[in-house]
């Protein structure tokens, strides 16, 4: 068993790696690897953070089909719009990658501050 502090850091260990392997990349191959590594950490991360949710359940949106697309959006959002950025050098697709990694944390700090409430009427 991990100690604590390491366990608590894989999952953004997994995304430094894969954001790591992307800014570095000059073919496929590495960028391929640090997209898979970065939806690692992302799986890791969304496991943790439904077991500790504290919200009560009778708010929560019942989901069936699309639950994992929902679960992963602001994570692949955000690799999606980085990989764009570091693979094109156009001036507008930069600033619309920069606009959706923004997005994609607006998206990701909502549904942290959403999961955490104890209010069971909002």
């Amino acid at each position: 068993m991990l100690a604590k502090p390491i366990y608590e850091l894989v999952p953004y260990g997994y995304f430094f790696l894969g954001i790591s392997c992307i800014a570095l990349a000059n073919n496929y191959v590495p960028t391929l690897i640090g997209v898979i590594l970065f939806l690692l950490g992302a799986n890791i991360w969304r496991m943790r953070s439904e077991a500790r949710r504290t919200d009560h359940s009778s708010q929560r949106v019942k989901q069936k089909k699309r639950r994992y697309y929902y679960e992963f959006k602001p994570f692949i959002i955000f690799i999606s719009a980085f990989t764009l950025m570091q693979w094109t050098q156009n001036e507008l697709v930069s600033v619309i990658s920069i606009l959706l990694c923004i997005a994609a944390g607006v998206i990701l700090s909502m549904r942290i501050l959403n999961r955490h409430s104890h209010s069971l009427l909002h």
